[in-house]
């Protein structure tokens, strides 16, 4: 009797596009006692109570249990606009596409400015889920360095002048975090930000402002967002609650110039963001649990980062981390000699999940580099966690040498 399989033997015509992109199996733990190092999840201890909220948008029913509107509930797009307005920036409610996550945002971004082959502009490193996105839509990638500041912005402009000079089709789109940025954690100063616009006046491009840490700062004052310097429609902002409420209510926005919204509505394929969970953020936003969610996350997560860059400086000697005033991660630089994608591995091996900056790289990475996210695990874990690194580590650094501590 033929035992049944989940493994089919069909030969399937494959897309091009679906050709080399196959995401990974599920696949059980290595270790029984896992230690999420990795993912950018919220905390589990300061995810907020939606109970009330959900109850009260229960009673809606005939608006929550239907399809949502194709732009978002308007009360939604009205809050966001207030909530904009903290940070000085101007809009109304046409300039607002409520949409499921800033990803799904960027998503629509490329269906609407992209065709195969057009050219886009990224930092080194990057949010290697745009690396994702973007690479699905065919793009071609210019990478431009970070220091300090963010993005180098007169790289860029060396860059787009080479290009023009030899009649070379100039990008479309420019993506990047600049407040907290993922994986490095930089935030970018006022000087670049306002630069930015300037090229993508003079270049004839699209800049893609990707800020869901915007808030979540320990030290220093803001800049203002990119979107701020904006004068003639040149920036897409794109916000989520994922990371000031939780990820799971999966309600995201775009601010923008009311062409790009249309256009970037009319390839939304989902029916209608869910109107149950838009409610329910609307509540959220006008009770003032927004606001205090920001707080309190704020504060416990400038305990753990200080406690994994305590870890760090115990158990990961001859590394350097750039130590950040905000957001969820720690980048690492580790030695030249050490692979990150077999630390990655071996730390497995020993119970903690970590991720390679290969990932974070939209071309060849130029050197050896860990993300490490503060967000999820407490301090006790935290601190277990990096040990747990530390061993992995200094199993192959014992294999190839390495320097002294040094931390930055």
């Amino acid at each position: 009797m033929n035992q049944p399989t989940n493994q089919s033997t069909q030969r399937y015509r494959w897309a091009k596009r679906a050709r080399d992109t196959v995401a990974p199996s599920v696949a059980a733990a290595a270790h029984g006692n896992l230690i999420e190092l990795g993912g950018g999840y919220d905390f589990p201890d300061t995810l907020p109570d939606i109970v009330p909220e959900a109850m009260a948008a229960a009673e809606l029913k005939r608006e929550t249990l239907q399809y949502g509107p194709l732009y978002g509930l308007e009360d939604l797009r009205d809050a966001i606009v207030d909530y904009l307005c903290q940070d000085g920036i101007t809009a109304t409610r046409e300039n607002i596409l409520v949409v499921n996550g800033a990803k799904h945002a960027l998503d629509l971004a490329c269906r609407v400015f992209l065709e195969p082959g057009d050219s886009v502009i990224v930092a080194a490193p990057t949010y290697m889920n745009a690396v994702r996105i973007l690479n699905h839509a065919e793009a071609h990638f210019i990478s431009i360095p970070q220091d300090a500041e963010g993005m180098d912005t007169e790289i860029l402009r060396d860059c787009l002048q080479a290009r023009h000079d030899a009649g070379e089709p100039l990008p479309k789109l420019l993506f990047d975090m600049p407040d907290f940025h993922n994986p490095t954690a930089i935030a970018m100063s006022a000087a670049r930000r306002e630069r930015l616009v300037e090229l993508a006046t003079d270049y004839d491009f699209v800049i893609i402002e990707d800020d869901p840490y915007r808030h979540i700062r320990f030290d220093g004052e803001p800049v203002p967002p990119i979107k701020a310097f904006d004068k003639n429609g040149r920036v897409i902002s794109l916000g989520t609650v994922s990371k000031i409420l939780a990820p799971g209510l999966r309600i995201g926005w775009v601010n923008a110039d009311p062409a790009i919204i249309r256009r970037m509505a009319s390839h939304k394929s989902d029916g209608g963001t869910s109107p149950l969970l838009q409610r329910i953020v609307v509540q959220l936003f006008r009770n003032g649990t927004v606001g205090r969610h920001i707080a309190t996350l704020s504060s416990v997560l400038r305990v753990h980062r200080d406690a994994m860059i305590d870890a760090i400086r115990e158990h990961l000697p001859g590394t350097s981390v750039y130590s950040p005033n905000g957001g969820y991660f720690l980048w690492i630089w580790l030695p030249p000699q050490i692979d990150a994608d077999e630390l990655v591995r071996r730390a497995a091996n020993e119970g903690v999940s970590i991720i390679s900056g290969r990932l974070c790289f939209a071309e060849e990475p130029p050197g050896s580099f860990l993300r490490l996210a503060y967000s999820f695990s407490g301090t006790t874990g935290i601190v277990e966690g990096v040990k747990r690194l530390g061993r992995a580590y200094a199993a192959m650094r014992s294999e190839v040498g390495g320097p002294t501590n040094r931390l930055v």
